[in-house]
């Protein structure tokens, strides 16, 4: 196993115990597609927004299609 590989499964050990882990529901998933189905993003970033419009959370991405969304999507631009 790489060096970069070991050093991911470090870094993913060390932010289980900060994080909640959340199973997609059957209703996160419709909201996905939804949103996906309005705007040209991907559908990754599209479930992205759905939990964190779910959780009424800032988006952290430096991704242009997410930081030119609507203003209900809050997202912070992480390329400044």
């Amino acid at each position: 196993m790489s060096t970069f590989c070991l050093d991911s499964w470090a870094v993913v050990a060390a932010l289980q115990g900060l994080l909640d882990a959340e199973a997609p529901t059957p209703t996160r998933v419709m909201e996905a597609a939804g949103i996906k189905a309005e705007h040209p993003i991907a559908y990754a970033d599209a479930f992205a927004v759905a939990t964190a419009l779910a959780h009424d959370a800032v988006l952290l991405s430096g991704d242009p299609e997410l930081l030119e969304g609507p203003s209900e999507w809050r997202v912070e631009d992480l390329r400044s």
